[in-house]
């Protein structure tokens, strides 16, 4: 049976988690002009088939080495995909459509990373506390060399989570660089089944402060929760923090940004000579004090849905780093070869008309900051102390 899965999700995925982190989050984005991001059809031809044709009698017939029928089909189905100068395409023999569907689909285990990709070169972007990954001391800005004794000069974060991810309680090794190592790491993770926390708070004077991990089922109810205590508690300002979020569900962001935003478009999806897909604010504001949005250059898809929305409604102050610029959707479609291929279906655009994919979005007050150094107790987070001090200012 033929399968088509739509992805909204993004390239910085909290990958290797759980399910919901990766089943959601591809959003998309586009500027205000929807006809220059939209290609023109070409008018059917069989010259392409014709020149694929042409070229492998001549391989066939002329090749010291011809290749085999297999590597030939793949090597031409990604030709076709590179050609679409999309980031996100790609291909998927039978054997890993097969391995690629069946944990989207959600059965799977992990080993607790955030993973994101800056060049060439895949690496971690944060720890998940108590998950085997922190046990076997992997740490962020490890970067992947090598999966089960499978090297590549230049890794996608698709190929890491195709051959990271494998059954709860089997083994995967993994090669990483450390910055400072001149030798490379090996670490032996058992996959386990992660629980992803939705978020992280404290009470900072008066300031409510909450971390929010990820963008799944229960984000927007697991806020709605803290901003109430922190109220009760005394907090007359908020400052949410998104940073190293790599997104999640669409329609979490959807939520998440009703918390504050009582009417009004969130987020507009466009797909090619398709009227766009508006997605409003659904009501239940759950405060209207101050707030402060934090984000950096890990800030991803729904993370920059909602950075985008409160920025455009003027409904927070935006500080930090410009955010990572992922806001296409993806889908999936199988071949009849039992193969499949990914790419870029649509794009979104923030309530204003603003592009967000491969631009990002710029803070109000820019504060840069190795994202890394929130991780280490002995360096000022001065992202979070700016924003506490705009959070404190705006409640005055």
């Amino acid at each position: 049976m033929k399968r088509t899965t739509t992805i909204i999700g993004l390239s910085v995925v909290a990958v290797l988690l759980a399910a919901a982190t990766f089943m959601g989050g591809f959003v998309v984005g586009h500027v205000s002009d929807v006809t220059g991001w939209f290609r023109s059809v070409p008018a059917p031809s069989t010259a392409v088939s014709e020149q694929v044709q042409e070229v492998l009698r001549i391989l066939n017939r002329q090749a010291l080495m011809p290749s085999s029928e297999e590597s030939m089909t793949a090597g031409a189905i990604q030709g076709l995909l590179d050609s679409l100068d999309d980031p996100h395409a790609m291909y998927f023999d039978a054997e890993h459509f097969e391995f690629f569907t069946d944990h989207t689909d959600g059965d799977f285990g992990g080993v607790g990373i955030n993973i994101s990709q800056r060049e060439e070169v895949v690496f971690v972007v944060s720890v998940i506390e108590g998950t085997p990954a922190e046990e076997a001391g992997i740490q962020p800005d490890d970067e992947f060399v090598g999966v089960d004794g499978v090297t590549r000069e230049r890794w996608t974060v698709d190929e890491i989570v195709k051959r990271v991810r494998g059954p709860e309680g089997t083994t995967v090794e993994l090669e990483m660089r450390r910055e400072g190592d001149d030798e490379l790491l090996t670490f032996t993770v058992e996959r386990a089944n992660i629980e992803i926390p939705n978020v992280e708070s404290e009470l900072i004077d008066d300031v409510g402060y909450i971390k929010l991990l990820t963008f799944n089922l229960r984000s927007s109810a697991s806020l709605a929760d803290e901003i109430e205590k922190l109220t009760a508690e005394g907090a007359t300002s908020f400052v949410i923090d998104v940073r190293n979020n790599p997104g999640g569900l669409l329609s979490s962001s959807v939520e998440v940004a009703s918390l504050f935003i009582a009417d009004g478009v969130v987020v507009r999806v466009e797909e090619r000579e398709r009227a766009p897909i508006e997605h409003r604010a659904r009501g239940g504001v759950a405060t209207d004090a101050p707030v402060v949005l934090l984000v950096n250059e890990n800030s991803a898809s729904a993370s920059e849905v909602l950075a985008g929305a409160l920025q455009d409604y003027g409904r927070a102050t935006i500080v930090g780093a410009k955010t990572f610029g992922k806001g296409s959707v993806q889908t999936v479609e199988e071949l009849r070869s039992g193969g499949g291929i990914k790419f870029t279906i649509a794009h979104y655009v923030t309530p204003q008309g603003r592009v967000i994919e491969g631009v990002g979005l710029e803070p109000d007050i820019v504060v840069d900051m190795d994202p890394m150094a929130q991780h280490h107790d002995d360096e000022p987070d001065i992202q979070l102390e700016r924003a506490i001090e705009e959070a404190r200012k705006a409640a005055r």
